[in-house]
Parts: structure tokens; sequence; C-alpha cells
């Protein structure tokens, strides 16, 4: 039987070819051109020891070779920090603090039980002993004793307070409360005076419910994740599609700017563990001239800051396979 077109199938057609016109418009748009871009890095203590590389040393190596940088976005780990419930340790959170004071280099640090890195949400052990009121006011507690032991630090700059709370289907968390939330950014708002920083998935969210807590909303790119479901994906969003995003939302939610605090540099890990993922796979994900294209695709993007994600990697693939080309391109940068 010859198929005959109808009317509804011509405006499916024309609007699937209008969508794909203005994907291939927009991303020729450039809203980067004329603007300074203060260049950051996120650093992990956790993701270093993960790698099984020297975290102090990466750290230093990282401050003292990448001139660029000039924001560190460094998530405190709460399984570290409390290793005995009420004593809090933040020796080695502080020495990387003091060590960027030296080179007039601002820290954001993340507070609470969720912060960056896999499985996202990182609670002491005996977190899990307590009933969920207590659970509640441990977090807090922690939170407390963060900006306590973190306000002394001119450097700190900002707080961010968890990471992608409203991100449910990513990470090993329970859902995310907005009354907890909106409690935690209360606690730091009454401890400092300091803006909070909220942080959204760059692809799969609105941003408005973190911008309308925020006084500075940050937003993730990533461009090329995998799901077991189908494999590795290339997000087709245009450059465009960050900039008006990021215009709207600050319209309607009062939110003063947005950032981009993490720019995909790493190849997104298949299981959360990079070191067990093949190195072909690695470099398929993410080669030296993906990582190239990313930093320019976030120039074009219009953020005025944007903070790279993978150095820890970079320094890994130098000491376990002997690949320096990345973390040599780094030293070369000057966005």
């Amino acid at each position: 039987m010859k198929f005959k077109p109808t009317k509804t199938h011509y405006i499916i057609f024309c609007a699937v070819l209008a969508v794909f016109v203005a994907l291939i418009i927009l991303s020729a748009w450039n809203f980067g051109d004329d603007q300074k871009i203060i260049w950051g890095v996120n650093f992990s203590k956790k993701q270093a020891d993960n790698l099984g590389v020297n975290w102090k040393f990466v750290f230093w190596k990282m401050l003292d070779e990448y001139r660029f940088i000039k924001i560190i976005r460094m998530p405190i780990y709460w399984d570290e920090v409390e290793q005995a419930p009420g004593k809090y340790v933040f020796m080695d959170y502080t020495w990387m603090i003091e060590e960027a004071a030296k080179k007039n280099i601002g820290v954001i640090p993340v507070l609470g039980r969720r912060v960056p890195r896999w499985p996202e949400c990182h609670e002491p052990w005996f977190f899990g002993l307590k009933t969920e009121e207590e659970k509640e006011q441990l977090i807090l507690n922690f939170i407390k004793a963060e900006v306590q032991a973190l306000k002394k630090y001119p450097n700190v700059i900002r707080w961010q307070v968890d990471n992608e709370p409203f991100l449910d289907v990513f990470g090993e968390c329970p859902t995310g409360k907005d009354v907890l939330i909106e409690k935690e950014v209360a606690l730091v708002r009454s401890l400092d005076n300091r803006p909070v920083v909220i942080t959204e998935s760059g692809e799969l969210s609105s941003w408005l419910k973190g911008a309308k807590l925020a006084d500075v909303l940050g937003v993730s790119l990533y461009r090329r994740t995998w799901n077991a479901n189908w494999g590795w994906f290339q997000y087709p969003l245009p450059p465009a599609f960050y900039y008006f995003k990021s215009k709207i939302v600050e319209f309607l939610s009062g939110v003063k700017k947005v950032i981009n605090t993490e720019l995909q540099v790493e190849p997104w890990a298949q299981d959360g563990d990079l070191t067990k993922m093949p190195l072909v796979d690695q470099r398929y994900a993410m080669d030296l001239t993906s990582v190239k294209n990313s930093l320019k695709f976030a120039r074009r993007s219009g953020f005025d800051e944007v903070y790279l994600w993978g150095v820890e990697w970079w320094w890994w693939l130098g000491v376990e396979h002997g690949d320096w080309s990345y973390w040599e391109y780094g030293k070369t940068l000057n966005p």
C-alpha cells in the first residue's frame, strides 16, 4: 500500500526541520568573544585518593603550574572530617585554603552531606544509625561546624550549599527535601554574609529551584555522557542554550548571576570509577581535542566564570599511563 502523507505528517516534518535549522543557526552564535572570563577548577581530595595519586602533591603542582586559576571549588567530605561524632578535623582542607591564599586564589567550599564526586552523598559511618530527625540535625550541625571553621579565611569567597540538591536521578542519595535545603541555606546566611551558591544540572534541570534560593547559581556543562540504557550520548545543545537559559532564569528568579561550576574535561566514568574504565574508552570520551573544544564551547556560552572538572584525571593519566599531554596543555592555558 502506497504511503500518503497527511497534513499532520507535513506539520511534524516541518517542526523537526525547523528545530534542526534552529540548532544549526544557534550553534554558530558566540556570546563570549568580548567577555573577560574568570577561570577556575574543581579539586576533589577524595577523587585524587581514589585515583591513587598524592592529593597534596597534585594540589601543590596545580597551584604552582596553572597560572589561569583564579577560583577553586572544593568539596568538603563529611566522612573524612567527622570520623567520630562531634569531633571535626578540617586540617587537610584548611591547608588547601591557606596554600590557595598564597597565590591569591579564591575558594568556594562545598558544604553539607551531598557534595561533588560519586556517590554524591558522603556521610560518616554513624549517620545510618540515627532517626530521620536526628540525621537532619547532624547535617545542620556539620554545616555549622564547616562555616565556623572556615569563615576566618578571607579567600573563601562564597559558600556552596550541597551539590545539585534537587537532582534526584543522580547519585546514591535520598530524595532531596526542599525544607531541609532551605534550612541549610538559612543557617549559612545566619553565620556569615558571603554569597551562597546553589548548583543545578546544566542539562537535566530547569535551574529555577536552585536559582530561587541562591545568590549565585552554578550549573554544570557536560557534552558527552554515558548511560547503561543507551551507552554514549552526545548532547546536541548549542552554546546559545546555556546563554538564553541563564538570562531567562535570572529574570524569573532574581538570582544575581549564573556561572559554570563544572566544565567537563574528563570522561564520564561508566561505573563511577575511572581506574576501571578501559583507557581506549576514556580517550574516546575525552581526547585532548575534546578538552580544547569544551573550553571554546564554554566561552561561547556567555558564562563569565568557568571551573574545569577533571584536573585530577589529567595528573593520573601522566603518572599511570605516561600521557602528560593533558597536564602540559593546562600549563599553557591563558583562556
